[in-house]
């Protein structure tokens, strides 16, 4: 999952190893410290290498 701002350069994402919880809460406050726009996308399942 990858969230960010329309107004301003923040984002977050779970491409680091955080979770999908842990982004949006971090979204949600910076909405609410800033008033500004959050949008998100999913990013694409990891990929799965077979022995």
């Amino acid at each position: 999952m990858y969230k960010y701002c329309l107004e301003c350069d923040w984002q977050a994402s779970t491409a680091g190893g955080t979770t999908e919880e842990e982004v949006s809460e971090r979204a949600i406050e910076h909405f609410v410290e800033t008033g500004h726009t959050i949008d998100s996308m999913r990013l694409p399942p990891p990929v799965i290498l077979e022995n």
